[in-house]
C-alpha cells in the first residue's frame, strides 16, 4: 500500500468515524485512538505516518499527544485541529512538532490538501531517515536536523542526488552546510564504499592546485621530488568534493571541464593519459553568472557542474531550524564538556532566534559552544550569550546611528561586565578572561563607570 497509515486521535466517536470514513474512501488506511495512553500504543505497535489530532480530548490536550508521538516515533508527521483557532494554539502547536493546523469545522478539500503535504513530506523524512542510517558517526542524523520548508527542499535534492551519477553544484553562503550536503549525497550514493576527498580550493597557491587534482610526475615542478598522485586517481571509484570552486584558476578551469567530458586526466610532466571513475561535486558561496559575464569562470564548466544544483538558504531565511539546531549543538557541547545541561531558556532562545547570522549554521554553532562552556546552571540563559547577542536584543532604535567609537565602548563595557559577573567579582581572575592586565582593567572600570561596587580580589592578592 503506497499511502501512509493515518492515526486518527479524537474522543467524540462521530467526529472520529466522519473523518475516519472520509479518508478511507480516499484509499487511506486508518486507525483510531480516543486518549493521550491509546495515540501512543498505537504509535509504538504500528507504522504510523501521519498523526491527526485534536487539540481537546477530555482532561488532555493533543499538544501532550503530539509530544509523546513525536518523542516515540520522530519519523510521525502530526496534524491538529481544534475548534479554537488562534495563532498561539498555532504556534503551541508547530513548537510541539506538529506539521500544520487545522480549525473545525472541517473544510475537508482543505484538510486533504494539508494532508497530501503532510504525507509527502512524512514520505522523504523515511528517505532521508534510510540516507542517514548509512552515514557515519560524525555526518548522521544527529547533524543533520530542520523544521523549515526550504531545508525540506534541499533534504529532497540530497535524496535525488544520491540516487545520480550526475556532476552536483552546491550554492550558498559560508557557514550553511555546503560540506554536509555533499558528504550526505556521497554516503548515501552507490560510490559510500568509496573514498570521499575533499579539496579547499582556496587554501593552496594557485601554482599546486594542478598538482593537487592531477598529480605529478617527479621533478615536473620545484619541490617534486616524487610522483605525486592526485586527487581524482586517488578517489577512484568514489566522489571528490571541490569546494570553493569559483577561485580555481581559468587554466585549471580548463583541464577540470576537459576531465568532465572525458574522464581523462594527465599528470603534471606526464604525456601519458589517465582514467578515473569519479563523481564531482562542487561548492560555492560565490555569485558564478557574474563571474562568468566578467570571463572569471567558464560557461562551459558551470553547465556541467551544475546537472543538479543545490542552494543551500542561510540560517536568518529558515528561523524555524534554529530550536532545533540550538538543542542539536547543546547536546553536543554538554556531552563533550561534561556537563548537564537541560536546555535553553526562552528568553535566550528568543535572542538566537532574532539573531541575523551572518556567519550562518557555523555561527550558531561557536556561540551554542561559547554559553555551554560559560554556563554555570543547566538551563542555558541569557547571560550565557556573547554581549553583542543581547545587544541586538535590547537595542534602542536610535542607537543605530551611534559612531563605531560608541558601539566598540558599549560592547567593551558589556563583555567586562561579563567577566566580573562569570569571575564573581575578582578583579585578578576577570582581567585573565578578558586577556588584559588588571591595572587596565581597573582604568576602564573608572572611565566606565563601572567601580561603583568595588570588586573583590582573589585570597593570593590579600594576603
Amino acid at each position: 500500500m503506497n499511502e501512509p497509515l493515518i492515526l486518527v486521535v479524537e474522543d467524540d466517536p462521530v467526529q472520529r468515524r466522519l473523518i475516519r470514513e472520509n479518508l478511507e474512501a480516499r484509499g487511506y488506511p486508518v486507525l483510531e485512538a480516543a486518549s493521550r495512553k491509546d495515540a501512543l500504543d498505537a504509535v509504538l505497535r504500528h507504522p504510523v505516518g501521519v498523526a491527526v489530532v485534536d487539540y481537546k480530548l477530555g482532561d488532555e490536550t493533543g499538544i501532550d499527544v503530539i509530544r509523546d508521538v513525536v518523542a516515540a516515533n520522530p519519523l510521525v508527521t502530526p496534524i491538529m485541529v481544534t475548534a479554537y483557532g488562534n495563532i498561539e494554539r498555532a504556534v503551541e502547536a508547530v513548537r510541539a512538532g506538529a506539521y500544520d493546523y487545522i480549525v473545525k469545522p472541517l473544510d475537508f478539500e482543505r484538510f486533504l490538501l494539508i494532508l497530501e503535504r503532510a504525507t509527502e513530506r512524512q514520505k522523504l523524512r523515511r528517505e532521508i531517515s534510510l540516507l542517514q542510517d548509512r552515514l557515519d558517526e560524525k555526518f548522521s542524523d544527529k547533524n543533520f536536523v530542520f523544521a523549515s520548508p526550504r531545508m525540506e527542499d534541499v533534504a529532497r535534492l540530497i535524496v535525488k542526488a544520491a540516487r545520480s551519477e550526475a556532476t552536483v553544484l552546491v550554492s550558498g553562503e559560508t557557514g550553511t552546510g555546503k560540506d554536509l550536503v555533499a558528504r550526505m549525497i556521497h554516503q548515501s550514493s552507490p560510490r559510500r564504499n568509496g573514498p570521499y576527498i575533499a579539496l579547499n580550493i582556496p587554501s593552496l597557491p594557485e601554482t599546486l592546485i594542478e598538482a593537487e587534482l592531477f598529480g605529478a610526475e617527479k621533478g615536473a615542478y620545484t619541490g617534486a621530488h616524487e610522483r605525486k598522485i592526485g586527487k581524482f586517481e586517488a578517489a577512484s571509484g568514489g566522489t571528490v568534493f571541490l569546494d570553493e570552486i569559483g577561485d580555481l584558476a581559468p587554466e585549471v578551469q580548463v583541464k577540470l571541464l576537459r576531465f568532465l567530458q572525458d574522464r581523462e586526466f594527465y599528470r603534471l610532466g606526464s604525456n601519458q593519459a589517465l582514467r578515473a571513475d569519479v563523481r564531482v561535486i562542487a561548492a560555492t558561496n560565490q555569485d558564478l553568472d557574474a563571474l562568468m559575464k566578467k570571463g572569471k569562470f567558464r560557461a562551459d564548466l558551470f553547465y556541467r557542474l551544475n546537472v543538479i544544483a543545490i542552494d543551500v538558504p542561510p540560517l536568518r531565511t529558515r528561523k524555524e531550524d534554529i530550536p532545533l539546531l540550538a538543542d542539536l549543538f547543546i547536546k553536543r557541547y554538554a556531552q563533550r564538556e561534561r556537563k548537564k545541561i537541560d536546555g535553553i531558556s526562552r528568553e535566550a532562545l528568543s535572542v538566537l532566534v532574532k539573531h541575523a547570522y551572518p556567519g550562518n549554521v557555523r555561527e550558531l554553532e561557536n556561540v551554542v559552544e561559547r554559553a555551554v562552556v560559560f554556563a554555570e546552571r543547566n538551563v542555558i540563559g541569557v547571560a550565557d550569550l556573547p554581549v553583542f547577542f543581547t545587544e541586538g536584543e535590547g537595542a534602542d532604535p536610535g542607537s543605530q546611528g551611534d559612531s563605531l567609537t560608541d558601539k566598540v565602548r558599549r560592547l567593551e563595557a558589556q563583555e567586562i561586565r561579563m567577566a566580573l559577573r562569570q569571575a564573581e567579582g575578582v578583579k585578578s581572575r576577570a582581567a585573565r578572561a578578558l586577556g588584559i592586565t588588571e591595572r587596565m582593567l581597573s582604568y576602564k572600570l573608572k572611565i566606565y563607570g563601572l567601580g561603583d561596587k568595588p570588586a573583590r580580589h582573589s585570597q593570593t592578592e590579600r594576603s
